[in-house]
């Protein structure tokens, strides 16, 4: 086990390895206030230390023309059965396997891509379970995924005028679709706004100064829009309200949702970064020569590299990360919470609450009496009992918690608060 400095360097430098875009030393080096060599050198020392894997990627459920779908198993067995463990383990899209205290022994998480494949693979558990000696299990499907790893999936599905208001402070905001500034400046001649800048020679983005206001907004034709001098006002509302103007008048469809649809070229490239890196980042070249050589494929960089662009914007990628060794760097409990709140019509409502609270790195909504369903990480037993205690602040009638004694297959690479 590190010590406490050492386990917050570790911690520092994993949420330095997370983020929207693909890892760069140079950049992330950077970010910390380190050169290049000296962050590669605690870099390979966290990988020799194994407190740190592979690198990887969290994938947004909410993609078409199928949602991802995640279904649980728990599973009665007892440590003469290592044959029935092995076969769980090689089935693909087994994401985590853990032993458990309970009635149950084992819980694992699978993620599927289609219907088909789902019933494909819970024949093969059926099968499995057949040779076990208490032939007990059950399958538990999501109807919802509320949080995964960490991320919030709320804001993946936030309408463009919902999503306005999110990234207002952030300063930018990407709008699934192209702008025709000339046609925009021309349109927005009516409005109350103190003055339109548009020179294509020199700029080729649109600006745009309010009255009575210090902010200013840049709409560019690819679909970002910037926002300037926020921090000096103090009412955002007011700005907001104006912008929201503005877009309704150049027609941008304010209650439109975003849409993940992927093929499957883009699939195959999600797999490969979720589950083919090693511990430097793939390259396109390596992409390229794994649907060469695996997959029987031919496909070029740029392609793969377009695509990856796409996957990012689309929100399709959630983030770039690593999995790596939650007890080395602290994090001692693993949970496994179903919770009943004491309105059943309130469920939404709850989850909504649940989903901001940082020891949750999983939320999901199931079809049962306890019809919540997270997955929570926290440094101490201690740290547990005071989550239960601030839980039922809550709207709650009851809860109950499996306790996690071994993570067969880790599910790691959650974001760290």
């Amino acid at each position: 086990m590190y010590n406490a400095k050492e386990q917050v360097e570790a911690h520092q430098f994993i949420n330095n390895l997370t983020g929207k875009s693909k890892f760069r030393v140079s950049k992330n080096s950077l970010k910390l206030g380190l050169s290049r060599q000296t962050y590669q050198n605690k870099l390979d020392h966290l990988q020799e230390k194994k407190i740190i894997a592979k690198f990887t990627i969290n994938i947004n459920p909410n993609i078409q023309p199928n949602n991802l779908k995640f279904v649980m198993i728990e599973i009665k067995t007892n440590p003469k059965e290592p044959k029935l463990v092995k076969e769980l383990l090689e089935i693909p899209q087994l994401r985590m396997l853990d032993g458990i205290i309970g009635e149950f022994s084992l819980f694992g998480l699978l993620v599927f891509r289609s219907p088909e494949e789902y019933y494909q693979i819970l024949n093969r558990i059926d099968n499995i379970m057949a040779e076990s000696h208490f032939k007990k299990y059950q399958i538990i499907e999501t109807i919802k995924v509320f949080k995964t790893n960490g991320i919030s999936l709320r804001e993946t599905k936030m309408t463009i005028k919902e999503k306005l208001f999110e990234e207002l402070e952030s300063g930018e905001l990407k709008i699934e679709e192209k702008f025709e500034i000339e046609k925009i400046a021309k349109n927005l001649t009516d409005i109350d706004i103190e003055n339109i800048m548009y020179n294509p020679e020199r700029f080729p983005g649109l600006l745009i100064k309010f009255k009575d206001t210090k902010v200013s907004v840049i709409i560019e034709s690819n679909g970002m829009v910037y926002f300037r001098d926020l921090k000096k006002e103090k009412d955002l509302k007011e700005v907001f309200d104006k912008i929201i103007k503005i877009f309704t008048k150049i027609g941008v469809d304010l209650h439109k949702k975003p849409d993940f649809e992927i093929d499957e070229i883009d699939f195959k490239i999600l797999n490969i970064l979720r589950d083919n890196q090693g511990f430097k980042p793939i390259s396109t070249y390596e992409i390229r020569s794994f649907f060469h050589e695996q997959l029987k494929k031919d496909i070029s960089q740029s392609t793969i590299h377009n695509r990856i662009k796409r996957l990012e914007e689309k929100g399709v990628i959630l983030n770039y990360t690593v999995n790596f060794h939650p007890k080395k760097i602290g994090f001692t409990g693993k949970y496994l919470l179903r919770v009943k709140p004491q309105n059943p019509s309130h469920y939404d409502k709850l989850a909504l609450k649940l989903e901001k609270i940082p020891h949750i790195t999983d939320l999901f909504r199931i079809g049962e009496q306890f019809g919540l369903f997270a997955i929570v990480r926290v440094k101490k037993i201690e740290d547990y009992a005071q989550f239960i205690r601030d839980l039922y602040e809550e709207e709650i009638e009851d809860t109950f918690t499996n306790f996690v004694l071994d993570e067969l297959v880790p599910y790691t690479n959650f974001m760290l608060y």
